[in-house]
């Protein structure tokens, strides 16, 4: 596979994962962390923090949009970085790599930096090798 081809290929990945993520509901609204307290019951065990799309209003308060809980995480760390990973940072990524369609490139010489850049992403995209 070509260098122009891997790069495609997690392009198009990506708008696949994108498009297959559940959007009635959900709208473009970014994602959050929002820790759990000590007395959230949640099973098997309590988890640290969850990542959500939407404001959480008080209990009184409706909930207009609803909340949408995407993950959790066994770390704050780990859902803030979730979080930041949001469908708007996957569809600029795309974009960006669709930005390098048509442009050849010959691993046999040396990339410019920002093309290597970009293989190097859509690599690991891809989950191929470096």
């Amino acid at each position: 596979m070509s260098a122009a081809d891997e790069i495609t290929a997690a392009a198009d990945k990506l708008r696949k994962l994108i498009a297959d993520l559940p959007v009635t509901g959900w709208g473009a609204r970014p994602w959050h962390v929002e820790e759990c307290s000590d007395t959230d019951d949640m099973s098997p065990s309590p988890c640290p923090c969850i990542v959500a799309q939407g404001e959480y209003h008080e209990f009184d308060q409706p909930q207009d949009p609803l909340i949408q809980y995407v993950a959790d995480a066994e770390t704050v760390e780990h859902c803030a970085y979730i979080a930041t990973m949001h469908p708007g940072v996957g569809a600029a990524l795309a974009s960006w790599l669709e930005s390098w369609t048509g442009i050849e490139m010959y691993e046999a010489h040396a990339l410019p930096e920002d093309a290597r850049h970009a293989l190097a992403v859509a690599r690991a995209i891809n989950g191929t090798a470096s």
